[in-house]
């Protein structure tokens, strides 16, 4: 296979996913336990049912691999949990708008549990239920809507997390990014809809992250730190008051899609004019680019694969 060949595939992977969330190969999704087929119901989705305790038949869905609890805040977790058979097989645990203050102790029976959503418990005590789950494989991380603007070092605890989504809340101290560069594997970070106007330099100690979302902020510059994140390969920046193409984004080492949409941008540094830059695709829709100029860079970006105006 040509190498060319190879990035258009890459960038096909690129565009259809970043990370897996929710979508996992376990078939339908049930909304209630059904009496004959209780043992072949891998993902149950019980959310906003306004729910006090479990359903007793959940105790014959021995095959479960997702469970969906969200909004039902009259549950007791540490009951609920309890009434769950296999525990050990469960991967998906989605427990959002729970009013949520910790988690019990017996989330540690889901020796297994990769993904765990926690979005809209905005009282949640986070340093505790980090330590709290800090002994499983979790690799998912849903903390979407909690108002947070101090992440918990005890965070860092939770080595094996590859995705986080920390969308619309107030992650802007460079504090946080101290705390999230001591994850070894994180892979995928969504800082969307945080009111980020300045990125702080320490942005460039997150050297594994691969797929980085910055969309709907108000980021008018990238640091020269940004350069450091050697391992970034997709960008998503739309939706902020970029009044020209990033400088930076021309010195990344591997960085192949770019999403710059919905911004102001009139102009792009000559330092793009060149393919030594690394990127292959860059989506521009909805900027400030006169025609001329659009006419000029759709010449300069034709060793791109992507390249729309």
């Amino acid at each position: 296979m040509t190498s060319s060949r190879i990035i258009i595939l890459v960038l096909g992977l690129l565009l259809l996913g970043s990370c897996s969330t929710y979508k996992r190969s376990f078939g339908e999704t049930f909304t209630t336990v059904s009496k004959t087929q209780k043992e072949t119901i891998y993902r149950l989705d019980l959310s906003h049912q306004n729910l006090a305790v479990l359903p007793e038949e959940l105790a014959h869905c021995t095959e479960l691999r997702m469970l969906n609890l969200s909004g039902n805040t009259k549950l007791d977790l540490q009951q609920a949990f309890a009434k769950i058979p296999h525990p050990e097989r469960l991967e998906i645990l989605i427990l959002d708008s729970l009013e949520l203050k910790e988690l019990p102790s017996n989330i540690h029976r889901f020796t297994q549990l990769k993904h765990l959503s926690l979005n809209h418990n905005s009282q949640a005590n986070f340093k505790a239920i980090f330590n709290t789950v800090s002994t499983l494989p979790i690799s998912f991380l849903n903390l979407q809507h909690n108002g947070l603007e101090r992440l918990p070092k005890e965070l860092s605890q939770l080595t094996r997390l590859q995705d986080v989504n920390l969308s619309h809340n107030r992650i802007q101290a460079k504090e946080n990014f101290n705390t999230l560069s001591l994850l070894p594997k994180l892979s995928s970070l969504w800082l969307t809809n945080n009111e980020i106007s300045i990125l702080p330099p320490e942005i460039g100690k997150l050297n594994s992250v691969r797929n980085l979302y910055l969309e709907h902020n108000q980021l008018i510059i990238l640091p020269d730190e940004f350069s450091n994140l050697t391992k970034v390969w997709v960008l998503h920046a739309g939706h902020n008051q970029f009044q020209e193409m990033p400088p930076v984004l021309s010195r990344m080492k591997i960085l192949l899609l770019v999403h710059i949409n919905n911004n102001e941008i009139s102009s792009i540094p000559e330092d793009f004019a060149s393919t030594k830059h690394s990127v292959k695709g860059i989506i521009m829709d909805n900027n400030a680019l006169t025609e001329t100029d659009k006419k000029r860079w759709a010449k300069e970006f034709n060793h791109c694969f992507i390249a729309s105006f």
